[in-house]
């Protein structure tokens, strides 16, 4: 159980490196990460306040679609408030832009690698699901798709969002370009090459963990 939590709190730390990390390649964010990224150029909101409110209103999504108060669910609301500090935390520390373009895809690629381990693991340990990926899931539902086509459609909506946002009171799209698509393309891809690299190792260490929980139970 220890090590497993405390993988999944290093996984968390790794997640929101990774999102910051996007943010200052300056060649547009991941999907999810968009709209956030935009309301924090254009209002005071810092990133990890503008990512903790968004996360909110996914975990009122999912309440919305499911139609019911579920634990899982609600206890994404701590999740949220940990992200958004652990972004703000990243964001005042790493206080800097890429200047050149070979270092703007430089940053990009290690912010890929960041982003897609950490969101491995931290579905991979199966404490708290992240909102983006619980609202995700729910789209899907209400849909009645796959939760892959569920996360397709709600990227959509999210850069949809995020471009009429941006439009509107900044007049110039903000946060999205080619490194929202290169995003796209290869942290699925990254999340996968984890699950067949380490799944064998994390997959033991949450089989452990439960098998631990259970023994305490029946003890």
């Amino acid at each position: 159980m220890i090590k497993r939590l405390m993988l999944y709190i290093v996984a968390i730390f790794i997640l929101g490196f990774g999102i910051d990390l996007n943010t200052k390649a300056g060649l547009g964010v991941g999907s999810i990460n968009t709209l956030p990224y935009a309301v924090s150029r254009i209002t005071p909101l810092s990133l990890g306040m503008a990512t903790t409110l968004m996360y909110f209103v996914f975990v009122a999504g999912q309440t919305a679609i499911y139609r019911k108060i579920d634990a899982k669910v609600l206890l994404q609301i701590p999740f949220s408030y940990v992200m958004g500090v652990v972004i703000d935390f990243y964001d005042n520390l790493m206080d800097f832009r890429a200047e050149t373009l070979p270092l703007s895809f430089l940053l990009l690629a290690a912010a890929i690698v960041c982003t897609a381990f950490g969101a491995y693991v931290t579905v991979t340990m199966d404490f708290i699901p992240n909102p983006a990926d619980g609202m995700a899931r729910a789209v899907g539902v209400a849909f009645h798709k796959e939760f892959g086509q569920g996360k397709l459609i709600f990227d959509c909506v999210m850069i949809s969002v995020t471009a009429a946002v941006s439009l509107i009171f900044a007049h110039k799209i903000i946060g999205i370009g080619i490194g929202t698509v290169l995003s796209a393309l290869f942290i699925g891809k990254l999340i996968q090459f984890y699950g067949r690299k380490f799944g064998g190792y994390m997959n033991g260490v949450v089989e452990k963990s439960r098998n631990n929980d259970n023994s305490k139970y029946r003890g």
